[in-house]
């Protein structure tokens, strides 16, 4: 890569352009779909659709069941494979030095996001559209926000864990951002595709609420923001021009 772009904005316009805006739009919309309770006119639409009765139609289809959700998680397997190698090769490799801070940025974003996403899955009270009574399970809907019941199994459905797998790469976003700002775009397209990709294929099996791709997205985001400013805007100056580090040099 060419010589590094410059970041002409102080640390309180990062966080408000990266943190405050984004956490707000969050917000906003997981508070809608609680509200209104979205999710499930949503998954009853894909079960009709699927022409499900007592159970979904599609939940093992080769395709979403074998090849997007088996090989979508041993793909990301693989990349964060090509990350973690790529950051041990750059202790001593030159060439991959200027980019070792930001690799292991990377790297811990996406193992975070995902170790959040399942942990919070292992205490959740909500359980997968699939083992609702709804939609042919025997369990009773309960929103995000409900008090857990004294009896009864959790259940482990939220947020979505597939997805955050997917939505785990837009930390790529900050990556660019770093190296080469004008690819940062395509950095966060391709965590937003492949999360959304996921998280699409796991509501047409059953598996998860639309709502739960957009905690797993969040919680993605918060993630991989709180790193970055960890390890690179917190020694931004407050209110005048600052800069990204040259290659070569680590922050």
């Amino acid at each position: 890569m060419g010589k590094l772009t410059e970041h002409r904005v102080s640390k309180e316009v990062f966080l408000r352009r990266h943190l405050l805006f984004p956490g707000l739009m969050f917000a906003t919309l997981a508070t809608v779909f609680e509200y209104l309770q979205l999710d499930i006119p949503i998954a009853k639409f894909w079960f009709e659709l699927e022409g499900g009765v007592t159970q979904w139609s599609l939940r093992h289809t080769w395709v979403l069941d074998n090849v997007i959700h088996v090989g979508g998680r041993n793909f990301v397997i693989l990349i964060s494979a090509i990350v973690l190698v790529s950051m041990i090769v750059s202790f001593w490799k030159s060439s991959l030095k200027p980019f070792r801070k930001s690799l292991v940025l990377l790297f811990l974003s996406v193992l975070s996001t995902v170790l959040l996403v399942r942990l919070g899955k292992d205490l959740s009270h909500v359980s997968c559209p699939w083992d609702l009574s709804l939609f042919g399970g025997s369990h009773e809907y309960l929103p995000i926000f409900a008090i857990s019941p004294s009896h009864g199994e959790l259940g482990v459905c939220f947020p979505g864990g597939h997805s955050s797998g997917g939505f785990a790469w837009v930390a790529l976003y900050y990556f660019a951002y770093q190296h080469c700002p004008k690819l940062r775009w395509k950095g966060l397209m391709f965590g937003l595709v492949l999360g959304g990709v996921f998280s699409l294929s796991q509501q047409l099996r059953g598996a998860h609420f639309f709502s739960h791709g957009i905690w797993s997205l969040g919680i993605a985001w918060l993630v991989s923001t709180s790193f970055y400013y960890l390890f690179y805007v917190r020694n931004w100056q407050s209110s005048t021009t600052e800069s990204t580090p040259r290659q070569g040099e680590l922050a």
